[in-house]
């Protein structure tokens, strides 16, 4: 049975076990969380582009900036990132 393109990594076309749950699949090109698939989000090239900006001017502007407490993860089963981040900014 031929799913069609958007049937990702099931694809029977492409994979002889489609179904089966293999991490150490090759080749196995990701569709999703901008592999510029379908489903790719537009307003992500926006989003690099404003954290490069912020950061940017925010580094020419400080002498130091070092870490100043504990690290907390962010817990989501969706989102890898960090919840705080506490710094010691000096500027110079």
């Amino acid at each position: 049975m031929t799913t069609g393109s958007f049937s990702a990594n099931r694809d029977e076309d492409v994979f002889t076990e489609p179904y089966r749950f293999d991490v150490a699949r090759t080749p196995n090109p990701h569709v999703a969380f901008g592999g510029g698939g379908p489903h790719f989000c537009l307003g992500a090239q926006l989003a690099r582009l404003e954290m490069r900006i912020m950061f940017e001017e925010l580094l020419a502007r400080v002498e130091s900036l070092t870490l100043a407490g504990e690290v907390s993860r962010l817990r989501s089963n969706f989102v890898n990132g960090i919840k705080h981040l506490p710094t010691k900014v000096t500027v110079g």
